[in-house]
């Protein structure tokens, strides 16, 4: 068993997720511990330019992405 805490959430809010674990047949308290996990989870796998670039991770970064792979992606001798 885990510790137990209080959250303040927006009413809204609250019904959707009172409901979204309705629907999935789950407790609201398993519910919200696999969501904020995902999001742990989703927040680790972030490259870790973005981790530094603040608002550009709110942007279309794909493009960065893949300049950012392909210029890592080899090692020339001659640099090293």
């Amino acid at each position: 068993m885990g510790m137990k805490t209080t959250l303040e959430l927006p009413d809204a809010l609250l019904r959707r997720t009172k409901a979204a674990a309705a629907m999935r047949g789950v407790s609201m308290r398993d519910f919200i511990a696999l969501a904020l996990e995902q999001q742990l989870q989703q927040r680790a796998s972030v490259p870790g330019w973005r981790k530094l670039a603040g608002k550009a991770r709110k942007l279309d970064t794909k493009s960065v992405d893949r300049a950012v792979a392909r210029e890592f992606s080899h090692v020339e001798e001659d640099t090293w």
